[in-house]
């Protein structure tokens, strides 16, 4: 999805000829020429989870495609939990990406989020049961996806939509894609997983092929510690680069 084509006629069908070179593609969700990926996740049912934010960012940084986050459900949560929820989210506008949250059933915070599709190919991904299908619905009066309750029993969200598809949306094209609890990082390498952490980049560790785990004269642990990378990010870090470990174990 999301590939430029030429194609001709022949007889009664459309035949490709030939497919143009990509800007950029993404595995998961399965789809090309994104200018920008909106990651959704629900503030509250299910739960939200840094650990599956921080996964997503980090595929995104490896395509080197632009990840905005929209946080929806904020209805659901209390005035101390939603300042919680804000003052995590702080931390990561201040390390480079635009974070937005919003109410599908009433429309809160949809007018600075509809201004960011204009001439653009984006994609919706992120969480399972999220709300991606709502958030569409809300955003385009008259569309209607189909939308689901979220799983009592497992405490996140039954899937939706079942492939990838592009609607013509404010001069651009939106991409709805099915949602994940878990991505893989198989294709990722120990060596470079640190250069998906963008706010890593500002520090100068005594090694240049400092993975920051155990090294000595490491700055990413000395900002954790001073408080200067949110402990979260780096925690997820460490789990990630302990599975890639594992990963390469097995063979």
């Amino acid at each position: 999805v999301g590939d430029y084509v030429t194609y001709e006629l022949e007889g009664d069908k459309y035949v490709i000829d030939d497919v143009k070179p990509r800007i950029n593609d993404l595995d998961r969700p399965l789809i090309a020429n994104v200018d920008q990926v909106l990651l959704i996740f629900a503030a509250k049912e299910p739960e939200f989870q840094l650990n599956l934010l921080d996964q997503f960012l980090v595929l995104m940084e490896k395509a080197n495609v632009h990840a905005k986050i929209i946080i929806t459900k904020i209805d659901l949560l209390t005035k101390d939990e939603l300042l919680d929820l804000k003052d995590k989210m702080r931390y990561y506008q201040e390390i480079g990406y635009d974070v937005y949250m919003v109410n599908s059933m009433t429309k809160v915070g949809f007018k600075e989020v509809e201004k960011l599709f204009t001439d653009k190919i984006s994609v919706l991904s992120g969480q399972t049961g999220a709300g991606k299908s709502t958030f569409i619905n809300a955003l385009i009066p008259g569309f209607n996806l189909q939308t689901q309750e979220i799983s009592q029993a497992l405490g996140r969200g039954k899937h939706t939509t079942r492939c990838t598809e592009l609607y013509q949306y404010n001069g651009g094209f939106i991409g709805d894609t099915p949602g994940f609890s878990k991505l893989d990082f198989s294709l990722i390498l120990k060596e470079e997983i640190k250069d998906y952490f963008i706010e890593f980049k500002k520090c100068d560790c005594k090694f240049r092929d400092c993975l920051h785990d155990k090294e000595l004269g490491c700055q990413v642990k000395e900002s954790v510690n001073n408080g200067l990378i949110l402990k979260s990010r780096y925690e997820n870090y460490l789990k990630f680069l302990t599975d890639i470990r594992q990963e390469i174990k097995k063979y």
